[in-house]
């Protein structure tokens, strides 16, 4: 089933002057005339014009009036219109669904029943209590961010019981593992409520033996995992939330979660961890690493992955901080012993000496040296050596591997497939923000500063020709995002339906955008 799109169109050649455009309502005034346009619902358009609006299909459009309402089809895909007079224009409702008949009911039931002004007000309520942005240079850019949190909300549905977040729209749409805990984590530092249920919603996901799928939508969920930093998130959340109760609730999933990924997750038994793959599927051999098409699955031959046991180091860590928090020192100590022997185990093993970065090693002992933005992680994490630390700054200021115009390359610019194709060469903002606070970590301030004003400027300046914040950016800041591969060419003309381009309006995008214009490092 294809769905093609209605442009809804308000004709005038009047003078059009706009208060506010936000994700979820539209402020403006024609000619001095008021029009406002929001939601009442995920399938209900409300406002108010001094014209008209006029309905246009990509193909043909059919219409007919039903009980007072007009009611318009593209492909059995209904939009019910009612509309009244009022002062200076019109009252509208557009009812949104694939039946004639609901669309017809919902349209003539709206119509009576609408307060526009009393939801203008609720939903202009929240953008007025936001932390005022820290840093001016980037102020448009932080609503902006702003904006695409709260567009990225759901409100409470099938399976999914609290509120939630997405990582966009279109097409990713559900709930994802490791974008929900950058989501909250940000949140948290403005909305506290919506911050704790949204993460809560991803820990509900997991099955009875500890497995937390990738992604979850109100009625289904995937069968591979992600990256494991829940107990990271929550400990982070709870930094600005202080609330205890959140972390009793969040405990029992977290530590299930990591016993999943020790049990299932460790083949040969070593301590090291590995990525489920799919080597087979060329365009994303290991989705649930988080780096679908990453050349460093391109081996396709079974390796421990130094990425999934950083994230293990890192997890146990944090999940003995919050037993810690909560009294309970027996299992702090059992977490705190699992993340120091991690540790080792990441130094003993994973660590390329001549390179000066960590990557992967394969089942017979080989390292892979592949160089990638994660090679990183382990700065991170804190448990690399002030040697190893400064072994890898040098690396990381190589403008010939992964110092390029937009910091930082996902792979070194020297392998055969470095390209714009996500994480084949392009610059991701969450792995970024893992770099620049390892370097803070390690006491590399200036230059984890003079990075981070980099790539805001980077973000400000493809946020200011375009209006979008990107899922990813091409490395080399050549081309705009949009002309960036995904998994194959992008189309001249963007069309989701056919091609997904770097993604529009990317929520964890958005979310260490806020971070990095509060200086705000986890």
């Amino acid at each position: 089933y294809k769905l093609h799109y209605v442009l809804i169109d308000f004709p005038t050649n009047g003078k059009i002057s706009f208060d506010a455009i936000m994700s979820d309502f539209v402020i403006a005034h024609i000619d001095d005339k008021c029009f406002a346009l929001t939601f009442i619902d995920n399938d209900t358009l409300v406002g108010i014009s001094p014209v008209l609006p006029q309905f246009k299909g990509e193909r043909k459009l059919s219409e007919q009036t039903m009980w007072g309402a007009e009611i318009f089809n593209i492909d059995n895909h209904f939009l019910g219109f009612r509309y009244k007079e009022i002062k200076d224009g019109y009252l509208f409702v557009i009812h949104n669904s694939f039946s004639a008949v609901e669309a017809r009911s919902g349209a003539n039931y709206f119509i009576d029943h609408v307060d526009v002004d009393s939801l203008l007000d609720k939903y202009q309520s929240y953008y007025l209590n936001l932390p005022k942005c820290k840093d001016k240079k980037y102020e448009s850019l932080y609503y902006k961010a702003m904006s695409i949190n709260k567009v990225n909300t759901h409100s409470p549905e099938g399976k999914i019981q609290r509120m939630w977040t997405t990582p966009d729209r279109v097409p990713h749409r559900h709930m994802w593992m490791w974008d929900s805990a950058f989501h909250c984590i940000a949140i948290s530092e403005y909305n506290h409520e919506l911050a704790e249920q949204a993460f809560l919603a991803m820990l509900e996901q997991m099955r009875e033996d500890g497995f937390m799928p990738h992604m979850a939508n109100p009625t289904d969920c995937s069968d591979v995992t992600q990256p494991c930093i829940m107990s990271w998130g929550a400990y982070n959340i709870y930094l600005n939330t202080r609330n205890l109760d959140f972390l009793k609730q969040c405990v029992p999933y977290l530590e299930k979660y990591l016993n999943y990924d020790i049990q299932n997750r460790d083949e040969n038994k070593n301590g090291l961890l590995e990525w489920f793959t799919e080597p087979d599927y060329t365009i994303c051999k290991c989705g649930e690493s988080g780096l679908d098409n990453s050349p460093r699955f391109d081996f396709d031959e079974k390796m421990d992955c130094f990425d999934f046991t950083t994230y293990l180091a890192i997890d146990s860590e944090y999940l003995s901080k919050i037993y810690e928090l909560l009294g309970d020192s027996e299992n702090a100590k059992k977490w705190l012993k699992l993340h120091q022997n991690t540790s080792e185990l990441i130094n003993k093993y994973f660590w390329y000496e001549e390179g000066g970065y960590y990557c992967d090693r394969l089942f017979d002992g080989t390292l892979t040296k592949v160089l990638t933005h994660t090679s990183f992680l382990p700065m991170f994490a804190g448990i690399s050596s002030k040697a190893q630390a400064e072994k890898m700054v040098k690396t990381i200021l190589d403008e010939s591997k992964l110092n390029t115009p937009f910091p930082f390359a996902s792979i070194s610019q020297d392998h055969p497939t470095y390209s714009t194709d996500m994480w084949r060469g392009a610059s991701w903002l969450n792995v970024d923000y893992f770099i620049i606070s390892g370097l803070k970590k390690y006491g590399y301030n200036d230059l984890a500063d003079s990075f981070r004003n980099i790539i805001l400027d980077k973000v400000n300046k493809w946020y200011k020709k375009t209006g979008v914040i990107f899922e990813f950016y091409d490395s080399q800041d050549a081309i705009s995002p949009y002309m960036c591969k995904r998994k194959g060419d992008p189309l001249k003309s963007p069309d989701y339906r056919k091609h997904v381009h770097s993604i529009s309006d990317y929520n964890w995008s958005a979310c260490f955008t806020i971070l990095f214009i509060q200086n705000i490092y986890r």
